[in-house]
This record gives structure tokens, C-alpha cells and sequence, in this order.
């Protein structure tokens, strides 16, 4: 089968190599489609060194099963699934108590084991979700990112009649977007700095739109929201867009870190002002069981995948993928990967 090694940063090759055999425990996955993660393409440019290389890297993963292992009984050959990638170790304090993303142990599926860039993969069944092949491969592949909105939505603890704002609309500001819009809010206000973006964030949902590098966004929001804003979700990962926001929250409002930092990214902030406030931050890490719910709010339409993955790529051409990823955003929401495409 191809398959794209990873093989260090800026090191990424289509590779023949053998199809996996499931273990016992185990299903065979001829996969449809992987999108491409920030994450995906922070580790191919060396920005984060979580992956051991050489792996096949990708973890939002839908496929069809091609074969199951001998102790394998929720599954058989020929259903279309999506794949949980966070392998628990279901003994340590966390998964003890149903926090699985927050394992002291945990294996993660394009990380530390080879995942979605190829024609083929293995997971355990524990891991598999069935989906309607009627989603297509543009439903498929947002399910794990769904489920990690879904995490992030519960702790968020959202109430009818509140102004929210998001920061940043690509893929996870836009799948934000189409959950919060769906609860009765005042105001769901984003911020995007890309025009294409901003467009679909509106189409999508948001009662105004700003672009920070052409406006004052404290004067925007004020504006709107006198006392501040109730609920702020960052889906950026941008450290300075953080701290300019923070300023923003009203009394008793929540800030919710989402997007994903660089480690080494650091932001000044007033204890005085969380004091003053009161307000609670708070942050969310990866999809503890919530693959499930993500895979029904696909199947009921709830999401508009389709203006969402906006790019169909080949494996062949998965470090232009990577390229685009970082450098077209004017044209780029999500990019999945097909690899039976010429």
C-alpha cells in the first residue's frame, strides 16, 4: 500500500510498504480520507515535536472496514467508520475517572502509531465509530475535530441569552460557530483576519464579523457589547490574539484557551483584572468520548462540511497540502487527504 512517512521535519515520504494485519482486538481500515490538522502540519515543519518518527502522521480518519481480528465483535467488514485516535491506557487516575483525553499513558493514532496518510491502517475496535456513508469523505474526516468542539462546548457551560465571541474561523472557529448558533445566544460575534474565512463565518452563522488588523477590535466589541462579552473562545492558538481578548470578558464571564499555543508562548495578564471580574478561565484538551454525539450532529445535517473542506488533495501531494495549509488560508479552510486519488 503508499503511505506517507514521516521521517523528521520537513521529511515526508510516499512510501510502498505492507498492509497492516489486525491483531485479535483489531480492525483493518481501508481509509476514504484523513483531513490535515494544524497539528498535522506544525509537526511536519518542526514546530511541535510530538510525533516519533518514522510514522505515518494524520489522525482525523473516516474508512471503510476491509477486515476485522479474530475477537472482534461490534464490527464487520464493510461498514463506514470514523476513528477516535486517542488510545487511553484505562488504568491511570484520569481514565479512572472518565477523563481519557487527560491520560498519563495515552498512544495516539498518527503520532506514536501510524495513522491516516495511506491506503490502509489498523485501530482498535474500542476506537471505531460507525458513520452513514452518506456523509462522504468531507463528513468523515470533521468528526474527530467536532468531538474535540464538543469537549470544549460542555466544559464551556454555555447559557441561553449570552453574547459569545470566537476567535478565528477556520476550521474549528467555523465548526464553533455551527454549535453555538444553535444555542439561543444575544450576540455570536467572531473575528477572522482572512476575508475568504470571514465570509463563510458569516454565511455560517455570526452576527458580525471583525478583521482585528483592519479594526479596532476593543472599540468593535465595545460597541456592541458595552460590559463586555459572556463567553470568548479562542480557536487561533495565537498567544497575542489571547491576550488582547482577555480585556474583553465581562464580569463573571469565561475565556476558553481552545486553540493551540506554541509551548513556548508566554501572555501578560492582570490577576488584578480576573479578580475584579471574577471571571473563570478555563481550556480543553482533545475528544474524552464525545466521537459519538459528533458523528449523530454530522449525520443530521447540523454541519455544513461541505463549505468547509474545501480541498480534495492526493497522497502524492501531501507536503503541497502542508504548504497550502500554512501559506493560502485566502483559499483554504480544511484540506483532506485522499489516498486512492490520482
Amino acid at each position: 500500500m503508499k503511505a506517507a512517512i514521516f521521517h523528521g521535519p520537513q521529511k515526508i515520504q510516499i512510501s510502498e510498504i505492507e498492509i497492516p494485519t489486525p491483531a485479535k482486538d483489531e480492525v483493518l481500515i481501508k481509509i476514504i480520507g484523513c483531513g490535515v490538522c494544524g497539528t498535522d502540519a506544525h509537526i511536519f515543519s518542526g514546530q511541535l515535536n510530538v510525533a516519533t518518527p518514522p510514522v505515518v502522521i494524520g489522525h482525523e480518519i473516516t474508512g471503510i472496514i476491509e477486515a476485522v481480528g479474530s475477537a472482534v465483535n461490534r464490527f464487520q467488514a464493510g461498514q463506514t467508520v470514523s476513528v477516535d485516535p486517542v488510545i487511553a491506557c484505562g488504568s491511570c487516575e484520569f481514565c479512572h475517572v472518565g477523563r481519557p483525553n487527560l491520560c498519563e499513558n495515552q498512544t495516539i493514532i498518527g503520532y506514536a502509531r501510524n495513522g491516516g496518510f495511506a491506503q490502509f491502517t489498523v485501530v482498535p475496535q474500542t476506537h471505531l465509530y460507525p458513520i452513514s456513508p452518506d456523509v462522504g469523505l468531507r463528513g468523515g474526516i470533521l468528526v474527530e475535530t467536532l468531538a474535540c468542539v464538543l469537549n470544549g462546548f460542555d466544559r464551556l457551560e454555555l447559557k441561553a441569552g449570552k453574547t459569545v465571541m470566537i476567535l478565528g474561523a477556520g476550521t474549528v472557529g467555523c465548526l464553533w460557530n455551527q454549535i453555538i448558533r444553535r444555542t439561543p445566544t444575544i450576540k455570536l460575534i467572531q473575528t477572522e483576519i482572512v476575508d475568504f474565512r470571514a465570509q463563510i463565518a458569516r454565511e455560517l452563522g455570526a452576527d458580525l464579523v471583525i478583521n482585528p488588523h483592519q479594526d479596532n477590535l476593543q472599540e468593535a466589541v465595545s460597541a456592541i457589547c458595552p460590559e463586555g462579552v459572556d463567553y470568548i473562545i479562542d480557536a487561533t492558538g495565537d498567544s497575542q490574539a489571547v491576550e488582547e481578548a482577555l480585556s474583553l470578558i465581562r464580569k463573571s464571564g469565561t475565556f476558553m484557551i481552545f486553540g493551540v499555543c506554541g509551548e513556548s508562548n508566554r501572555i501578560s495578564v492582570s490577576p488584578f483584572q480576573i479578580y475584579q471580574k471574577e471571571m473563570k478561565i478555563i481550556a480543553s484538551k482533545m475528544p474524552p468520548q464525545t466521537l459519538d454525539r459528533a458523528v449523530k450532529l454530522i449525520e443530521a445535517g447540523i454541519i455544513d462540511y461541505n463549505k468547509l473542506v474545501t480541498h480534495i488533495m492526493p497522497l502524492k501531494r501531501i507536503d503541497k497540502a502542508f504548504t497550502m495549509f500554512e501559506q493560502s488560508k485566502n483559499q483554504v479552510v480544511k484540506i483532506a487527504i485522499d489516498p486512492w486519488a490520482e
